[in-house]
């Protein structure tokens, strides 16, 4: 073992541990001395991937036979920032998984191949450098001699015919000497610069005065809930005084759809302050985004839930709009992870201020409030009942009043309308569509489809007319969140235009009626749902078994998997299941 250094490192894998390596310090350059957060190129099963260390100068616990040296301790990958890693952590034990897999949501494989494909460009530019800078200083040293000979040549006496021409000569000289150190000083500037590297936007936002009640709430140190649909300006306001504290500021949005608008009004106040992040981005734009946010420019990031995985600097205060939007979570691959979550989890390493907004918030946020854990700041402005209409067509069916999928009433309306949204429950969008042109002839261009999800998803503020065409499709007796996620997207469609026209077999249902979220508060309480409880779904891929356990809110980490293993115990034996499970924690 002597002569050997030995670390952890976190793969890009399902691991439960951490694989151990070894590397000799004396052959590692100072430049690539390794330690928490270097990247390493090790060799796993017989394959080759870049490590994050975790830990180094430990005491291995298996045979040193056994423990495989770093392949390459100089990958030129910039380290991993001591704030990531815990937030790889909280994940990984928050949502029961690996750091590994965290490692490969936050870095996956094409855009760990964005920053090799970077990595070998610097490398190659500063060899050539390296040698265009030797190049350069030998013919400025051939250059100074030669100017140290003409000025020996003009002390002596010479003819006036002679004298001119050495003098000639000189110059030219002294003109070469001038250009080669202008070059050779210009040499290793950055090649990939910054787009902005003075940016008006910090001036600008100089003169925005304050949001006197949000600052006094932020400076609480305590999340704040911030329940209005005119949202913006406040934001806008909590930024500015963020950035003018030479701090920087992460806002979250649920979908990229909705960074158009929102980031439109950020542009104006911020300018190239504003770095947009989301999935339809190139892995290169993505990749000058980590750049700018690593340089130490100050910035304020709009993005969706990835953007939490941004290597994020000196923080200062984290948003998330719309916080209560299901499409935070990530529920398809591991980790199965809820941006909004995870978003107040990153504020809390980085000291940062957390804002929260909606018009509807979840109900896990107004029990947070209830008991103390955020501050809420209810700004809601009354309904206008005009707006918003609820047609029962089931009385309108039996008073005739049905035309196909439209009742009379939605006809007139959409009539009168200009741009229509029409979000289809039950029905089908090839079947919609010859309706719309049998009944609004040379005008069914003026309407676009879309399905409750893509509603979820979009911004209606640009229709005249938001109509949900059967919102009995939004219930469903097998989920118990069904009624909230109801509630909150027809308020949605109530903030969302001027007016919004409902369909509905069923307008007796309570979320119809509904003006706060209080009563299924209560109604989760009575049932030991949640926010009161925990749920983990337990899943079995491949043969499709899944399970559901409630466990206390109040239990510690140890105790919750400790619990845990016993339920995944028990699954298995009960479907005669041998491989990995599946834990998601808190599912929507």
């Amino acid at each position: 073992m002597q002569g050997k250094t030995y670390i952890k490192t976190i793969l890009p894998l399902r691991l439960e541990w951490e694989p151990c390596y070894w590397f000799d310090p004396s052959s590692v350059s100072p430049a690539a001395a390794l330690k928490t957060g270097s990247r390493v190129k090790v060799r796993f099963a017989g394959r080759y991937y870049i490590g994050v260390v975790s830990a180094t100068g430990v005491v291995p616990d298996v045979e040193d036979s056994r423990i495989l040296p770093v392949v390459s301790a100089d990958t030129g990958l910039e380290d991993i920032s001591p704030a990531e890693i815990r937030l790889w952590r909280f994940i990984a034990d928050y949502y029961m998984c690996t750091v590994g897999e965290v490692y490969k949501a936050a870095y996956p494989h094409l855009k760990l191949a964005s920053e090799q494909v970077r990595a070998r460009a610097v490398r190659m530019k500063e060899a050539r450098e390296a040698r265009e800078e030797e190049l350069w200083k030998s013919r400025i040293e051939r250059l100074k001699t030669r100017l140290a000979a003409k000025d020996k040549a003009l002390s002596g006496r010479h003819g006036a015919e002679v004298t001119a021409r050495l003098r000639q000569e000189r110059t030219a000289i002294a003109g070469e000497l001038y250009a080669a150190q202008a070059r050779l000083a210009a040499l290793g500037k950055d090649i990939f610069p910054d787009s902005c590297e003075e940016d008006p936007g910090l001036a600008r936002i100089s003169a925005a005065p304050p949001e006197q009640g949000l600052s006094t709430a932020l400076a609480s140190g305590k999340p704040v809930l911030l329940k209005t649909p005119e949202r913006c300006p406040s934001y806008i306001s909590a930024a500015a005084l963020t950035l003018r504290k030479g701090r920087n500021v992460l806002l979250l949005v649920p979908e990229t759809g909705l960074t158009g608008n929102l980031g439109k009004q950020l542009r104006e106040a911020f300018g190239d302050l504003l770095l947009v992040h989301h999935s339809t981005l190139t892995q290169v734009q993505r990749r000058r985004i980590s750049d700018a946010v690593r340089s130490g420019r100050p910035y304020i990031v709009l993005g969706t839930r990835s953007a939490i995985f941004l290597p994020h600097r000196d923080l200062g205060l984290v948003i998330v709009d719309s916080e209560q939007s299901p499409f935070y979570k990530q529920g398809d691959s591991s980790p199965r992870y809820n941006g909004r979550d995870c978003a107040v989890m990153l504020a809390s390493i980085h000291a940062a201020e957390v804002l929260l907004g909606s018009s509807s918030p979840s109900l896990e946020s107004l029990y947070n409030c209830i008991t103390g854990k955020y501050i809420l700041l209810d700004r809601s402005v009354p309904d206008n009942p005009g707006s918003f209409t609820i047609v029962d067509t089931n009385a309108e069916k039996r008073k005739n009043g049905m035309i196909g999928t439209f009742s009379r009433k939605l006809l007139a309306a959409c009539r009168d309308a200009g741009c229509v949204a029409l979000i289809r429950g039950y029905e089908k969008e090839e079947d919609l569509r010859p309706e719309l042109d049998r009944l609004f002839p040379g005008g069914s261009a003026k309407f676009t489809v879309l399905t409750i999800p893509q509603a979820w998803k979009s911004d209606l503020a640009g229709f005249d007319l938001v109509v949900l065409l059967s919102a009995d499709a939004l219930f469903s007796p097998d989920d118990f969140r069904s009624d909230e996620h109801a509630f909150q997207f027809l308020d949605l469609l109530r903030h969302s235009c001027g007016k919004v026209f409902i369909q509905t077999a069923n307008p007796g249902a309570q979320v119809f009626g509904m003006t706060d979220a209080s009563v299924l508060l209560e109604e989760r309480r009575t049932f030991k749902l949640p926010p009161y409880t925990r749920l983990v779904d337990i899943l079995a891929p491949g043969i499709g078994a899944t399970e559901r356990v409630t466990l206390p809110r109040n239990l510690s980490v140890g105790q919750r998997k400790k619990a845990l293993q016993r339920h995944v115990q028990d699954f298995c034996r009960k479907h005669s299941f041998k491989g990995n499970v599946i834990l998601d924690a808190d599912p929507l």
